[in-house]
Order: structure tokens, then C-alpha cells, then sequence
């Protein structure tokens, strides 16, 4: 197969597709050859793939054919197409075209000038905590700020610039982003942009491909894309995701913030003052964000005390309601326009919700590397950066646990091997695409705690979640036949009426069976007092 001429502008990640761009190169190269690609209904991977072959082939006056093949394809269809591309190439024929060279533009590069300028764009994950990590970020020497906005506006404008078959997340993503971008709230010349990139097997590796792709089709290919990763997939000199001080910030961030979360899904449900909840963790929010700046160590420690003691001294009602975990891929888990404020629906239909803590999602990747060392060659290094990461947030994240441990109210989280010893019981450690075991170890955990009851959300055709969500549901039901569990799909078509049905189903299995140990409890107090 042909040498790839140009950088590609996705992460070259399977080893089928990087096949395909070569063999799409080569079609490119020769005159007597035409490209067909073959997709399938659902297969996310083909939003990544197809955009990256049509362009290698359109770069080279190639007409580029897609053909959708699954049970229930017309084959009329294809024959269409394909007579289609057949009578494009005797016109072709005909024609005397005049190939221009395309000049490749460098990716513009977040540089040290830059950082003292720039107004950093990130996209908004999980709303409590990204606030602080906002701040947190501002308090390293960055000017950053997260995005939110009107939900059906940043769903439209994603929806424009993404291939269709993409994740759901990707398009929220790039929808926050291009409707920041064309606001005029910022000065263009002064933005840039910044998003994570995990480097794995899932497609969200290829997020900053779309977003590239999506800046370049509206108009702002000029705006540097800061690919933050551990791995260093790429180099932008005024931003250091190593810095001690930076990476200080980000963990006791993201500890309080998920602290917050904890507590306030704990105590909201059962407040006697209506509302009492919500003003006592924005005044949180507030503090935290004004102290960021000085915040260190001790301050830190006083801080999860002082959090946990305020929500252990609201007045609560002394009364049982369901409890409903929550689990999936992490921006449909945590995000209220992904998950059509799914949180607020369960509390507002009498429920109390349960959500991991962000932090597991953090230790879980650097976990993960300690198989790879193990089972799959991979070097030794990482396994031990792996655990040095996860020992120095336990150095912070040990007074967390203590401070809600010492509570009349509230339990701490799990240690990340306890999660991997328990997702064990059910699925590989090798399944690390996406959220991988760690979302069976959540369901484990969930039930384990008493929640029973747990909503599984996933992107539609998220093929990771889908195998290591909707597919160990019976497994774990067998283990746990107590456990009530219901997959979510969502994507900018999913009908909220028939989400919301599914949903009240489930609750009403949940109150049923909450109401039957109500009994049992009642029945066993009354054969204590004869």
C-alpha cells in the first residue's frame, strides 16, 4: 500500500483503518482505480473513517463512493450508487481536468506568546466539578473558560459541521465550541481551544480530528487546538500538562467538586427547606473559586471538613426513597444537555441518584496501564507512572474519605483497586475502551451500597459502553437478581417522552420493591415486640 502523502488529520489508531487510508492513498496515486467503501449501520468508527478517505481522495480529484451494507439494505440502492459513480467517470473522461497542488497548512500551535494572550476555550463535562477546574486552571497561569449555553443551539450547531454516525458527545462537544467561535464574545485572534485526548481505543480519541475538521468547514482554521494528553500526542510549547503546580490544582479541583456532587445528590432529595441544597453548594462553589488562587494542601484538608460538616447540619427529612445510580460514558453520565437533565428527573419523580466520582474515571486510566504491562508487552514505565499517579491523588483524596467517613450522612468512595478486584468478577481488565470495566465496577458498587436501581447511559452506537454496559446487565443480574438496571441510548433524535416512560418504569419497580422490604422490616419489629 502507498505511503501516506500528507499528515492525517485523525489520531491513527486501528490497524484495519490505517489499512484503508493507505489503500486510499494509492487509489488516489492511480488513474485506473476507484474507491467503494463499505460502512455499517451504527458502527461509530465509520464517522471517523469516512470523512478521513473522502478527503485523501477528494485531495486528489477522486470521486468518493460510501455504501451503507447492513440486514435491511436495499440493494436497488447500491446498484444506483454505483451506476452513479460509473456514468461521474465516463464524464470525467471526457473532461481535461487540471490537477492544482494543494498546499498543506501547518495546525496552528498554542505557543508560549500566546498563553500570556489567549482566551482558552474547553468544553463543559461535568458541571460542578469543571467550574472548579476552571478556576483551578485560571490559578496555573491560564486564562480559561468553560463553555455552557442553550442546549438545543449547541445540539444544531455540533450537528452541522459532524458526521452523522459520530458519537453524541462529539457533537455537543464541537457544537459548544463553533457557537463560542461565532458568538463574537471573544476576539479570534486571541482564542484558543483546548480538549483532552485519552490516546485509546475509543473513537473520543478523534474528537480534536472532528473539531479540526469542523473549524476548518466554519471558518476558524486559524484557531490553535490544544491536545492535552498524557502520552504526548502532540506538542504546544505554551501549554505543560506536567506542571506540578498546574496538576496540584486539577486534583483538589476535582476532589471538591466531587465532593460536592456526593453531598448534594445525598441531601437534596431530603431537604426541609426547599432549595436549602442548592444555595449552600453554590456558596461552595464561590468560596472555592475565590480561595483557588492560595489554595494549597491545608486549606485543602479544611476545606472537605468544613464542606461535609455544612451538609451534615442541614435539616433533612428522616424518610426512605428509591436510590438510582447512574453509569456510562462520562459526558452522557455527567452532562445535563447529553443526559436530558437526567438527574433532575429522577429527583423530581421522588428518587435519590447516586453518581461515581470523576476521580474514578482518573484513576481507572492510569490503572488500566498495569494490565497492559502485565498481559499485553507494553513497557514497564507506565505501569509505574501509573501508580505513582494514583498514590499521589490518594494523597489528597484520603482526607476526602475521612472527612465523609467521620459523617453522620454520607459514605466515601472506593479505592480504585477494590473496583478492579470487583469488576473483575464480571468482565476482563483488558476491556479498557471507553469506560471499559470500570462501568461494570460501578454497577457492582452501586448495588453493593443499596442502590439497586441503576440507568445505564450510553451515545447511540457507542460499541465499548454497549458490550460493557447493555451486555453485562444479565451477568450482573444473575450474580445480583435484586439488581434493577435499564440501558438509556441518547443522540440528538432520542424521543425524551419514550426516555422519560422508561425511566417511571423502572422507578416504578423501584418504589414496589422499596415498599416490600418496608414490610418485611415492619413485620420483623412486630415479632421483636410480641
Amino acid at each position: 500500500l502507498a505511503e501516506l502523502k500528507d499528515p492525517l488529520r485523525v489520531l491513527d489508531q486501528w490497524t484495519y483503518h490505517s489499512r484503508l487510508y493507505r489503500a486510499a492513498e494509492y487509489v488516489a496515486e492511480n488513474d485506473n482505480l476507484e474507491l467503494i467503501q463499505l460502512v455499517s449501520f451504527g458502527c461509530g468508527l465509520d464517522a471517523v473513517t469516512t470523512d478521513q478517505v473522502e478527503e485523501i481522495l477528494e485531495a486528489n480529484d477522486k470521486l468518493y463512493t460510501q455504501l451503507k451494507i447492513d440486514e435491511i439494505s436495499n440493494l436497488g440502492a447500491a446498484t444506483i450508487r454505483i451506476r452513479s459513480l460509473k456514468a461521474a467517470l465516463e464524464e470525467r473522461k471526457n473532461k481535461i481536468i487540471k490537477k492544482e497542488s494543494v498546499e498543506l497548512k501547518e495546525r496552528p500551535v498554542f505557543t508560549k506568546e500566546d498563553r500570556e494572550n489567549h482566551t482558552i476555550l474547553m468544553p463543559e463535562m461535568a458541571p460542578i466539578q469543571f467550574r472548579l477546574i476552571e478556576a483551578a486552571m485560571n490559578a496555573s497561569g491560564y486564562n480559561v473558560k468553560v463553555l455552557g449555553g442553550d442546549p438545543n443551539e449547541i445540539v444544531n450547531e455540533g450537528l452541522k459541521y459532524v458526521h452523522n454516525d459520530a458519537c453524541y458527545p462529539s457533537i455537543i462537544v464541537v457544537g459548544q465550541f463553533i457557537k463560542a467561535l461565532k458568538s463574537g464574545e471573544y476576539d479570534l485572534d486571541n482564542t484558543s481551544v483546548l480538549m483532552s485526548q485519552t490516546g485509546g481505543m475509543c473513537r473520543a480519541s478523534n474528537y480534536i480530528g472532528f473539531m479540526r475538521k469542523a473549524f476548518d468547514e466554519a471558518g476558524f482554521a486559524d484557531i490553535p487546538v490544544i491536545a492535552a494528553s498524557a502520552q504526548g500526542i502532540e506538542s504546544n510549547p505554551g501549554f505543560n500538562i506536567y506542571s506540578i503546580k498546574l496538576i496540584n490544582n486539577l486534583i483538589m479541583s476535582t476532589l471538591l467538586g466531587d465532593l460536592l456532587l456526593r453531598v448534594t445528590l445525598r441531601t437534596r432529595p431530603y431537604e426541609k427547606i426547599e432549595n436549602s441544597t442548592n444555595l449552600l453548594l453554590k456558596s461552595w462553589q464561590d468560596r472555592i473559586v475565590e480561595e483557588m488562587e492560595t489554595l494549597n494542601k491545608a486549606s485543602f484538608i479544611q476545606l472537605t471538613k468544613d464542606i461535609v460538616n455544612s451538609f451534615d447540619k442541614l435539616e433533612i427529612v428522616k424518610e426512605e426513597k428509591p436510590k438510582v445510580g447512574i453509569v456510562g460514558e462520562i459526558l452522557v453520565k455527567y452532562h445535563p444537555i447529553a443526559n436530558n437533565n437526567l438527574i433532575e428527573t429522577l429527583e423530581a419523580e421522588g428518587a435519590e441518584v447516586l453518581i461515581s466520582d470523576l476521580m474514578d474515571f482518573i484513576s481507572y486510566s492510569l490503572y488500566n496501564a498495569k494490565f497492559k504491562n502485565e498481559h499485553l508487552g507494553k513497557g514497564l514505565l507506565p505501569k509505574l507512572a501509573g501508580k505513582a499517579g494514583i498514590k499521589y491523588i490518594e494523597t489528597y483524596r484520603r482526607y476526602v474519605r475521612k472527612a465523609l467517613k467521620d459523617s453522620e450522612n454520607f459514605t466515601a468512595p472506593m479505592y480504585i483497586e477494590d473496583l478492579a478486584e470487583m469488576g473483575e468478577e464480571v468482565v476482563s481488565l483488558g476491556n479498557q475502551s471507553g469506560e471499559g470495566w470500570l462501568l461494570v465496577a460501578e454497577m457492582i458498587e452501586l448495588i453493593q451500597e443499596g442502590a439497586k436501581n441503576v440507568v445505564c447511559v450510553q451515545p447511540f452506537g457507542c460499541l465499548p459502553n454497549h458490550i460493557v454496559g447493555k451486555g453485562m446487565i444479565k451477568p450482573i443480574r444473575d450474580i445480583y437478581p435484586e439488581a434493577n438496571i435499564i440501558p438509556l441510548d441518547y443522540d440528538p433524535g432520542a424521543s425524551a417522552v419514550n426516555q422519560l416512560n422508561r425511566l417511571k418504569l423502572m422507578l416504578s419497580r423501584a418504589e414496589s420493591n422499596l415498599k416490600d422490604k418496608t414490610i418485611i422490616k415492619d413485620s420483623k419489629k412486630d415479632k421483636k415486640t410480641q
